[in-house]
């Protein structure tokens, strides 16, 4: 290699058998070629930082959408967690919901028993209860409201036919009490002798009204209260002989006549049917019989009617 006048680079190629070869290269070449290199050189670092740079700045990019999409994945687990557990309390009410109404149709039914009940009291006992009308179309619309305002309404309706049934009980056991004092049970058994009215004195002297019945039978026979009541008399009486006398009601009483001895005193509270005497002939009598007289309103009347009832 060698350098002419003209600053020229000249590369000589010498074969072992061909014709020496030479080859000249301009002087800006190795420089142009050596510029190159720089150039690239530093095009390739800036690249590098930039390819360096870029890739830190994915990885960060990387590692915050992995922590998100962790975090999205914990709140999603979160979330179905949740729901699964709102969907069991959902089934929960649901069956409640069943439960309660197959109560609220249970209470219903128990309510028309407890009312077809009530009404065959009623009729035996004669009485009425005026507020079941409206209570029954309340229980009626019960089936078509939600469990919660059914069983809302439900305990309303009880609480009223609670106080309707105090009511009830009250006025039933009034009217037991009532039915229990009205004398028309038979005061003895034995033959009627006399009725009521006007009839011929047995002992002379025309015509006398009869203000009851005679039944006659043999001394001893029991003689019965003809309903519930409380003894008013129960001693001797002029013509009567040995004589009981019972309040029953405010309506009624009555007198058992001629006994030979008396088993209740003044005061005592009788029951219907119980012994209070013993059949005799005491007093302005013919023979051994019970004279019986009912009073309705402080009045006399046939005691036949009050006990043929």
């Amino acid at each position: 290699m060698e350098h002419n006048d003209e600053s020229k680079l000249c590369i000589v190629i010498v074969p072992k058998t061909k014709k020496v070869r030479r080859i000249t290269i301009e002087p800006w070449l190795p420089k142009a070629l050596l510029g190159g290199i720089a150039l690239f050189s530093i095009l390739l670092y800036f690249s590098y930082n930039w390819i360096s740079t870029s890739t830190h700045r994915l990885e960060e990019e990387y590692e915050d959408k992995t922590y998100i999409t962790r975090k999205l994945e914990g709140e999603i687990e979160e979330l179905e967690s949740i729901g699964k557990d709102k969907d069991q309390k959902i089934s929960n009410l649901m069956a409640s919901a069943e439960e309660a109404q197959d109560k609220i149709d249970e209470a219903d039914l128990l309510l028309k028993d407890v009312e077809r009940l009530q009404r065959q009291l009623e009729k035996k006992a004669g009485i009425t209860t005026a507020s079941r009308s409206s209570m029954v179309s309340r229980n009626l619309a019960l089936r078509n409201l939600e469990p919660k305002k059914s069983l809302g309404d439900l305990k309303g309706v009880l609480d009223e036919k609670e106080k309707e049934l105090e009511n009830f009980i009250v006025e039933i056991d009034n009217r037991f009490k009532y039915l229990e004092s009205i004398p028309n049970g038979w005061p003895a058994h034995g033959r009627l002798t006399s009725r009521f009215g006007k009839r011929r004195d047995p002992f002379g002297g025309g015509g006398k009204f009869h203000k009851g019945i005679d039944i006659a039978n043999s001394p001893g026979t029991d003689v019965k209260a003809a309903g519930a009541g409380v003894v008013t008399f129960a001693g001797s009486k002029s013509g009567y002989g040995r004589t009981i006398e019972i309040r029953h009601n405010s309506e009624h009483s009555t007198l058992y006549a001629h006994n030979s001895k008396l088993l209740v005193k003044v005061g005592e509270r009788v029951k219907r049917g119980q012994v209070i005497a013993k059949m005799g002939s005491t007093g302005r009598s013919t023979g051994c019989h019970l004279h019986f007289e009912v009073h309705k309103d402080g009045k006399p009347m046939d005691p036949l009617k009050m006990l043929n009832q």
